[in-house]
């Protein structure tokens, strides 16, 4: 554990230099915390933030008013020099009557260092000296665990990569975010430019090169970095004025991670040939920032130009008539609004060739945990997920007017009228395609169920989900297509009122992508 000692006598000039420093940091969060949120709403439009919001891009005006309307304030405490000294300097503001939202603190363990309980310890005592409640999380970012990769070997052990631990930890965050909670992360601008250049050498674009927002919606709440103008410098300043105690991760001196790497060999060669590199960086990232959001803005002229029916849906003709960046930024943008992770550029090059020729034919392209589908015209996202056609046999029935079967991950199956003598009939089930199945349609010919899909035109993500109602093996009921002439003894009724009448309705699952329900894929 270290502690920012006390500065010489002879050093007044480095006094100076901290008390500046935080007036500074005290300054940047009073702008991002101490206001009336709910004032500032009702007075200025939804996409108006705090002055140090004000470079955060907005997908709805949902995200808006989850960004204006904070409910509290999580500090995201590691124990470091960055997150306790946020913590300590937001208490002072809440000791002072200046911070009026309530205040509370994270520690995620990662298990990763052998002092990471002591680590742990540290912010519980930091935090039981301010009168602070700390909520702690115990994340597995193991080689093992979901999406821990190995960096690099070093010797005889591998390293888990900086991106599996990142992950764990923000999902962490996520998930005990409050609904309009803000979390406070203690991100300074040498981070800020350590991010730059990481993100320069896997050649991300400009949403990449913007660097991190300094405030986005995360979860049920938002994350906001306060002090990502102001260099590390400044907070060690303040530290070390302050004596405050705070704990050293030993992996930081571990240049086989990337960042450290940056950190402790590359960004201080750049500083003593380009002194003032990170205002001129800071300065070309604000550019690059304000590209981002004209391209946001180019790509919401150019949706609105080309959405069909619903959020999820592309006129095909309509994106043909675009040039390819235009296309790919209206891609992009359409993805991301859907709740999909960004696209890769290899996916954005492969859609922009692909998508606007042979456009009377239709075709997929996978794109993990969801698809796009060119269909009559129209680019359409629809959502994977593990469906496993089951099937569904004989069913109580506890009315005759109607019967609902739920279908595992399929929606719902609602029989009415007679549906009693169907579903209780032993060789009753409902069944999804096999191949070979064949059906005729009343007042048409015998036909292969594939054929008729085709010639019907029903969607292709739905053709395998479609329930198939079966007495024994007679076909009575196909989902989209009605039912089949063999069905007759148990669909009508004749002129004397005798007959069943049973009629089917299928309520099939929310699979086409919405703005609504966009939670990331």
């Amino acid at each position: 554990m270290a502690s920012a000692p006390s500065a010489p006598s002879s050093a007044a000039s480095s006094d100076v230099a901290a008390v500046k420093a935080e007036a500074t940091l005290l300054a940047a969060l009073r702008r991002a915390f101490c206001f009336e949120p709910r004032l500032l709403a009702a007075s200025a439009p939804a996409t108006t933030l705090p002055a140090s919001l004000s470079t955060s891009v907005l997908a709805s005006l949902a995200d808006a008013s989850r960004l204006l309307n904070p409910t509290s304030i999580m500090v995201g405490l590691s124990g470091g020099l960055d997150s306790s000294l946020l913590l300590t300097l937001l208490c002072d503001l809440r000791a002072r009557g200046e911070l009026t939202l309530p205040l509370r603190a994270i520690h995620i363990n990662h298990g990763l260092q052998e002092a990471a309980d002591k680590w742990q310890l540290h912010c519980e005592t930091l935090c039981a000296q301010h009168g602070v409640n700390l909520t702690v999380c115990v994340v597995d970012c193991s080689l093992n665990s979901a999406g821990a990769t190995a960096e690099r070997k070093v010797g005889e052990s591998a390293v888990v990569s900086e991106e599996a631990a990142r992950r764990a930890r923000y999902a962490a965050f996520e998930g005990a975010l409050d609904a309009g909670e803000w979390l406070a992360l203690g991100h300074h601008q040498d981070d800020q430019l350590e991010t730059l250049l990481l993100r320069l050498a896997r050649g991300s674009g400009v949403d990449g090169l913007a660097g991190m927002p300094s405030a986005r919606v995360l979860g049920a709440g938002a994350l906001i970095r306060p002090w990502l103008e102001i260099p590390r410098q400044s907070l060690e300043d303040v530290a070390r004025t302050r004596r405050l105690s705070y704990v050293e991760d030993p992996s930081n001196q571990n240049t086989h991670y990337d960042r450290n790497l940056l950190r402790a060999e590359v960004l201080p060669l750049i500083e003593s040939r380009w002194p003032r590199y990170r205002q001129s960086w800071g300065k070309s990232q604000q550019l690059v920032r304000e590209s981002c959001e004209l391209n946001a803005d180019l790509a919401e002229i150019d949706l609105k130009v080309c959405l069909a029916a619903g959020a999820s849906r592309l006129c095909v003709a309509e994106m043909a008539l675009l040039s390819s960046p235009r296309r790919r930024n209206l891609l992009r943008h359409w993805l991301i609004s859907l709740g999909c992770s960004a696209p890769s550029w290899k996916l954005l090059n492969r859609l922009d060739s692909e998508t606007c020729v042979h456009t009377d034919q239709s075709a997929q392209w996978q794109c993990g945990a969801y698809s796009l589908y060119r269909f009559k015209g129209e680019l359409i996202a629809v959502r994977e997920d593990d469906f496993e056609p089951q099937v569904m046999s004989k069913q109580h029935a506890p009315s005759a007017d109607e019967v609902r079967i739920e279908l595992p991950g399929n929606g719902i199956l609602i029989l009415l009228s007679g549906s009693e003598t169907i579903v209780s009939d032993s060789h009753f089930s409902v069944r999804y395609r096999q191949g070979g199945e064949r059906l005729s349609l009343p007042g048409r010919p015998s036909k292969s169920l594939k054929k008729t899909l085709n010639e019907e035109s029903v969607a292709p993500w739905l053709r395998d989900r479609l329930p198939l109602v079966f007495i024994g093996n007679e076909l009575l009921w196909v989902a989209l297509l009605g039912p089949t002439a063999e069905a007759a003894k148990y669909t009508e009724v004749n002129a004397s009122g005798q007959g069943l009448g049973v009629t089917f309705e299928w309520l099939s699952p929310a699979l086409e992508l919405s703005r609504e329900a966009n939670s990331r894929l």
